[in-house]
């Protein structure tokens, strides 16, 4: 496969004339008003050109997975979420592939792979629903298997290519900061309010919260973390930047869920940095913190340029006025209300999400369904060891909608395990991630699996891109520290020697 691969390659003439030729169908087909065909032709030229190199396939997945929201569907087959995951795994496999000539296949790896799958064809076996809902129930967990095994073995061949992706995402997360900003200070989502295709991925459905271009605010808050966190222990240059911009991001996301995330980690970085703790390096962690906050407290009175009072999403021709609700999301119209109208305060925002959240309309509909998947899960002794099967919880939500407006899921990753997978499942679950946490010693890593593991306590993240891609970045980012038989790694380049750095450095 590899050898095709470089035959195809080194073809350099060929790959002229190909070019040359899917450049000129896709003007053509510009010229005569089919810029759908024109699009598919560019992507299509584009996937087959990552497809011929594994780094290439490596750098894709990040971005597929960061960059392309699956709140917005641009015709897909099927929902957005499984037709990404489709592309990834296709994408992460084909990478395999093309390595295994000279890497071969490590059992150990495929073994970890294969863990959550088996687990969660055992639920199926156990309670059968059909094939359909083994097949959709495990999919994602294959995937996001599949993802890791395709970094990490890419991380072991080149350990600096993980270091430049991740640095270039911190980099990248800047002007999506700067996004973030814009649609709190216009109470817009320009793009998702006319794109997407359900009412609660737009403004209207909450406009004092940012989503960048993640979609979703939640999703939005756990990519600001991660990127505030691998800017924080990588320290490229100027790595205070991302920093103070993810900082002001994951603030105006409203997302708690990932403020406890941060809040977790960084006490974990501390924890891990104490030797190193000087005046000098709380003074700059104060510095950010302060830089932070007043980027968030600019209102929209600073800049007189710009209206305040946004009406609700408009959308484009052709796009769905009842549109079909998306799994996840809420059921209620929106209404006329539209966004919230008048001058932002994205403190004051922020305060009212940390000033009584057990009182909130978030929070109650959580402690509802902890509740509900709890007699699920205790209904009789198989259900507590096997769960309910594969995607148990969609059909329970499809038959007993819980009428408070709020979002169609359980909202914990953890119990939505146990409640479809049982026992066997979450144990299987968290072992994984305590086998990670301890054998993978890197700092960025350790933190990164603390922010993620206590974020999803409060949503689903299986089918959010955003997240799944923040959990396989962590595992990547793990091979700076150790090689594959366990011994102490030879020193490590100066880019990948600063991570852990302590601000005093």
């Amino acid at each position: 496969m590899r050898s095709l691969a470089e035959k195809v390659k080194g073809t350099g003439g060929l790959d002229r004339i190909l070019g040359i030729g899917l450049g000129v169908l896709a003007v053509a087909f510009l010229v005569v008003g089919r810029w759908d065909l024109s699009v598919g032709v560019a992507v299509g030229a584009v996937l087959g050109w990552v497809l011929l190199d594994a780094v290439r396939i490596t750098w894709a997945v990040f971005i597929v997975a960061f960059v392309i929201p699956v709140t917005i569907d641009f015709g897909y087959p099927t929902n957005p979420s499984y037709t990404l995951l489709l592309l990834l795994f296709v994408l992460a496999v084909w990478g395999r592939l093309l390595r295994a000539e000279r890497d071969g296949w490590r059992p150990n790896v495929i073994l970890a792979v294969l863990v959550l799958p088996l687990c969660g064809l055992i639920s199926g076996l156990v309670h059968w629903h059909g094939v359909k809902p083994i097949v959709v129930g495990l999919a994602p967990l294959a995937c996001v298997g599949v993802l890791c095994w395709h970094v990490i073995e890419e991380a072991r061949r080149d350990r600096q290519l993980i270091i430049r992706i991740a640095e270039w995402l911190t980099w990248f997360s800047v002007p999506v900061a700067a996004f973030a900003k814009y649609q709190t200070i216009t109470l817009s989502w320009p793009i998702f309010d006319q794109l997407a295709y359900h009412w609660t991925y737009t403004s209207a459905f909450d406009a004092t919260r940012a989503v960048g271009i993640s979609g979703h605010p939640i999703i939005y808050g756990s990519f600001a973390m991660a990127m505030a966190l691998i800017a924080l222990t990588i320290r490229g240059k100027y790595w205070y930047v991302p920093v103070v911009a993810n900082l002001v991001g994951l603030v105006l996301s409203g997302t708690r869920s990932a403020w406890v995330g941060i809040a977790l980690a960084l006490a974990l970085w501390v924890l891990l940095q104490w030797r190193t703790i000087s005046w000098r390096g709380v003074g700059s962690a104060i510095l950010i913190a302060t830089t932070a906050l007043m980027l968030v407290a600019v209102k929209p009175s600073t800049f007189s340029f710009i209206t305040t009072a946004a009406p609700g999403p408009t959308w484009f021709p052709g796009s769905p006025t009842t549109p079909t609700p998306a799994p996840g999301a809420g059921t209620s119209p929106p209404g006329s209300s539209g966004p919230a109208k008048g001058p932002a305060d994205p403190v004051g925002a922020a305060e009212s999400r940390i000033s009584d959240p057990l009182q909130s309309a978030s929070a109650n509909a959580r402690f509802a369904r902890i509740s509900v998947v709890w007699n699920g899960i205790t209904r009789d002794w198989s259900t507590v060891v096997f769960g309910n099967g594969p995607e148990s919880n969609v059909r329970y939500l499809e038959r007993f909608a819980i009428g408070d407006g709020e979002a169609q899921v359980f909202d914990n990753t953890y119990l939505t395990f146990w409640y479809n997978y049982g026992l066997l499942g979450l144990a299987g679950l968290l072992s994984l991630l305590t086998v990670l946490w301890w054998r993978l010693r890197s700092v960025t890593t350790r933190i990164l699996l603390v922010g993620l593991a206590a974020q999803i306590f409060f949503f689903d993240a299986w089918l959010w891109l955003g997240a799944v891609a923040v959990f396989v970045l962590a595992v990547a980012l793990a091979g700076d520290t150790r090689r594959s038989t366990g011994q102490p790694a030879a020193t490590p380049p100066r880019q990948w020697s600063a991570e852990g750095r302590s601000l005093t450095r």
